[in-house]
């Protein structure tokens, strides 16, 4: 009498068949709904920067569309101007809910549990996506949707971007086959790379938008308003940079310009020193000068106090405090060019002041 085996030579026989069935039943009657915005491959970046995509093994010289499988920047590895599919797909997945707790073992809080293992019906998820989950796809569960919240304010879903993978080991039936597609998932950030995402509209389950997703979803708002506060919060404090000296009478001596020096570095103010009345300032010396006039060339960088003395005009100060405080330092101001919207560079080309460095610095080969 012969003997039977499931195992049926890497058939998938109707074995494979009748488990696969009876598993997506389970993953459809008791798993959650999970949304699936599919992602498809960078945006073109046009002729001067060029994505890079593999050729296909079966017809190497065939010209080859950009896909998931495409590289936007082949020096550091990144897609950042990805593209996400306009289609989001419903599946069904079941995954383990813990709680939320904070590490308070180091310094600072540290919230653990931030990472989800989720699992799903594997020929389910190729079916309907038209190929399995992969790292850079996003999801998103509405059933963590916060829609109780006290403010009142619009609630969206919870968003989280796939970082890995892979067939589950529970998954494999008695032919040995696997049935179960498993993904590790961390919460999606809003970052350049999901702009894409959070520029969609966000709409509730009664179907009117809320806003875009990335207002709802990004706490920029609220980071630069607390921003603004501590810097205005910081010059009602320190009106300006440096040292106050201006309260202070200068001795004669016979050090520094004209036989005064400041009592320490970067106490000039460009205020006249002794109580001297400063004549006026502006870019070009006034005519006729008299004896002991002082004047602010705000052509300097930074300005400088003059004063005339003996037919000539002599340097006294700099202001180093400037007009109110600053968080910049004076080189990192003068590096950050804000008057229009373009530099014209040394070689006669031009480009937007505030830009990604990946734009400004573009790699170029060496060999």
């Amino acid at each position: 009498m012969p003997r039977l085996s499931i195992w049926n030579s890497g058939k998938k026989s109707s074995d494979f068949r009748f488990f696969d069935r009876v598993i997506s039943e389970f993953f459809f009657t008791g798993g959650t709904a999970l949304y699936v915005h599919l992602y498809e491959g960078p945006y073109d970046q046009g002729p001067d920067n060029p994505v890079y995509t593999p050729p296909d093994p079966l017809n190497p010289t065939a010209p080859v569309a950009i896909n998931e499988r495409s590289i936007q920047d082949v020096l550091f590895l990144e897609n950042r101007d990805r593209k996400y599919s306009s289609t989001v797909y419903e599946l069904r997945a079941i995954y383990n809910v813990t709680d939320a707790d904070f590490d308070l073992r180091q310094f600072g809080l540290f919230l653990q549990n931030d990472t989800l293992f989720i699992e799903m019906h594997l020929n389910d998820c190729a079916a309907l996506c038209g190929r399995r989950l992969m790292s850079g796809d996003v999801i998103e569960l509405p059933h963590q949707r916060d829609d109780t919240r006290p403010d009142g304010q619009p609630a969206i879903n919870k968003f989280y971007v796939v970082e890995d993978a892979n067939r589950a080991s529970d998954g494999y039936s008695a032919t040995w086959f696997p049935h179960i597609w498993r993904i590790k998932v961390s919460p999606m950030p809003a970052t350049q790379e999901y702009q894409d995402i959070l520029d969609q509209n966000a709409i509730n389950p009664l179907g009117f938008i809320q806003g875009k997703i990335g207002d709802l979803f990004s706490t920029i708002g609220n980071d630069l308003g607390v921003d603004q506060i501590v810097v205005d919060q910081a010059i009602a404090q320190v009106p300006a940079r440096f040292f106050e000296t201006q309260q202070f009478y200068y001795v004669p001596g016979t050090t520094g310009p004209n036989g005064r020096a400041n009592p320490w570095i970067f106490a000039g103010d460009g205020v006249p020193p002794d109580g001297a009345t400063l004549t006026g300032s502006g870019t070009t010396f006034p005519n006729p000068a008299t004896q002991g006039m002082y004047y602010l060339r705000t052509d300097y960088s930074p300005p400088t106090l003059f004063m005339y003395n003996k037919n000539r005009w002599i340097i006294q100060e700099v202001d180093w405090r400037g007009s109110e405080w600053s968080v910049a330092s004076r080189l990192l101001g003068a590096f950050i060019n804000t008057n229009g919207a373009s530099t014209t560079y040394a070689d006669g080309t031009s480009g937007p002041n505030k830009q990604a460095i990946s734009k400004a610095l573009k790699p170029r080969a060496d060999f």
